[in-house]
């Protein structure tokens, strides 16, 4: 937290005096402070409100008790597309390419609350993963989700793999507009 105020200070300070590079966006550069937490099996989120409210992106996924019942399940993922503090939910399908199947959920409820909060549903790059799919995430933009496009990169060399999120969102016939990416 101190470092990215530190750089997000210096950053400002530098776009104060005009020394910033071109082709700078005008509204200049900022570094933003985030974590990944977990949808616990019981629909909690892994830190308490008052600690989730000092970040500035927070992504919730679900990752333990995948086997629950679909409406468990369903009720996990909207308890955290409703927290006031989730802004992504992270490879809300589950899915792991020829490893393990699609989350059962009740896909019209998530898309709904998704829409109605404005949590983005992430378009995953890894090719592990390609989550959403984009017959899904042609359905979540059709009512009204926003999109993250992420690599998944657990090392540098797999950044490029945003690229592969990138192809699924346009497969998905989604726009600029749809994806919190491009704003």
């Amino acid at each position: 937290r101190e470092v990215v105020a530190a750089l997000n200070a210096r950053f400002a300070a530098e776009e104060a005096a005009g020394l910033v590079p071109p082709g700078t966006h005008p509204d200049g550069f900022r570094v933003l402070h985030g974590c990944e937490l977990e949808i616990r099996a019981d629909g909690r989120l892994d830190y308490e409100d008052e600690l989730l409210a000092r970040y500035d992106l927070v992504v919730a996924s679900l990752h333990v008790a995948p086997r629950q019942p679909r409406a468990e399940l369903t009720r996990r993922t909207l308890s955290a597309i409703r927290s006031p503090h989730v802004d992504v939910i992270a490879h809300p399908s589950g899915r792991m390419i020829q490893a393990r199947d699609d989350l059962d959920l009740d896909w019209d409820a998530v898309f709904a609350a998704a829409a109605a909060t404005g949590t983005a549903l992430e378009i995953n790059g890894s090719p592990h993963r390609l989550d959403l799919a984009p017959e899904r995430a042609r359905r979540a933009v059709e009512a009204g989700c926003l999109l993250a496009i992420d690599s998944d990169a657990h090392r540098t060399e797999e950044l490029d793999y945003v690229r592969w999120g990138v192809d699924q969102a346009r497969r998905a016939w989604a726009e600029p507009r749809h994806v919190v990416n491009t704003r």
